[in-house]
Order: C-alpha cells, then structure tokens, then sequence
C-alpha cells in the first residue's frame, strides 16, 4: 500500500514538472494510457495522480472524455492574484523583522538570476525564477506552512495559461520592479516595500490580463 502511495506521489510530481516544462499546457486533452507510457509506470499511479490535480484544480475531468489541462479564466486569475497579493503584503513586515544577512543573501540571488536570464521571447523560466525571487521573500517568516500555501498559489496561476503572446517589455519592467522592493526590504521600510508589492501586482494585472484573456 506504501509502495502504490509512493508511485503515486511520484507520477503526481512528474505530471507537474511536464507542465512546469510547457509539455502538457492550457487546454491539452491527456490520454492516461500514453501517460503511463511516457512516464514508464503501469496505468493505476497515473490514473490516481491525474484524479489529485484533478481535484486541485489543475486538470478538468468530463465524464466519458477523461482530464484535460485547465485553462485559468479571467475571475479565476483575479481572485488568486489578490490572495497572492494580500499574503505577500500582510506578511512582508514579518519577513523584514526576521531577516537576516543569509536569507538576504538568497533573495539577492534570486533577483539576480531573473536579472541574468537571457532570451529572445517569453518562457517559462522566467515565471519560475520570477516566482523563486517572492518564494525567498516569503521564506524570511520562517513560516513554513505560508510558503507552501504561497507557492501552490504560484502553480495556480502559471501553470493554467498561455504564454505564446505575452511581450518582453514587460520582463524589463518587472526586473526593475524587482529591485526596488529589493531596495524596500534592504531598507528595513515595511510601507514602503508594501507599496512596492502592491505597485508590482497592479502592474502585472494590467499588462498580463489583456493578453491572457483579450476582449471578445
């Protein structure tokens, strides 16, 4: 029973680095079968693990034509990127007051590495590192329990859309970004590095939304 739990869990993560990989996108109808091939299981750890991101809201399920990869819709998007927004808000004072040079020293790392990332077009990469850089903010609480909640939030809203259309002119805009609520934390200011998420989110729903979900 341990052994099949275990699978499981296995098959399950796998399923979400081959969406963290834009394998499997927004809209993709999966076939289990082709799955259990691909992942080199029997059909049952898929089968199970294709039945929890189901249940989390990563997959659709219709009866009669199995899951597909679901695709964020616009009040969706909205309401996780304000919980996003008033977690990183309520608890950036906390993160400010146990900082330390080493978990400072990581947040410098992840901005940087956003900052370093060289590409031509929009991908992936630059969600993950986008997000590893407010995951390090966040991990100043000590908070455990938080980050996990925060980064299931992040797989919420990158994972489920398209990023085909969106513009590198925003990439430079969120490195700019980046650094100044780096500087807000460095400063030890908890308004001003509040005001600078909130400005960072207002941002990202203004230039992220209409691409996302364009006026029909």
């Amino acid at each position: 029973m341990k052994k099949n739990k275990n699978l499981t869990l296995k098959v399950y993560h796998q399923i979400i680095e081959l969406m963290l990989n834009y394998e499997l996108v927004p809209g993709q109808r999966l076939v289990f079968v082709d799955l259990a091939r691909r992942l080199k299981v029997s059909r049952t750890p898929v089968n199970n693990a294709l039945s929890i991101l189901a249940q989390e809201g990563y997959l659709d399920f219709v009866p009669n034509q199995g899951y597909s990869v679901h695709r964020l819709n616009r009040k969706e998007a909205e309401e996780l990127y304000q919980i996003r927004e008033v977690l990183e808000v309520g608890f950036i004072g906390q993160a400010i007051r146990m900082m330390t040079d080493k978990k400072l020293k990581k947040v410098r790392k992840c901005k940087e590495a956003y900052e370093n990332l060289t590409s031509s077009h929009v991908t992936r990469k630059m969600f993950i590192l986008d997000t590893e850089f407010h995951m390090a903010i966040m991990e100043m609480t000590g908070n455990d329990l938080l980050v996990q909640r925060y980064m299931e939030l992040c797989r919420k809203i990158f994972l489920r859309h398209r990023i085909e259309d969106l513009v590198m002119s925003r990439i430079e805009e969120i490195r700019r970004e980046h650094e100044s609520l780096f500087e807000a934390v460095c400063l030890r200011d908890v308004e001003l590095a509040k005001a600078r998420v909130r400005e960072h989110y207002q941002n990202s729903r203004k230039n992220l939304f209409p691409l996302i979900f364009p006026a029909t």
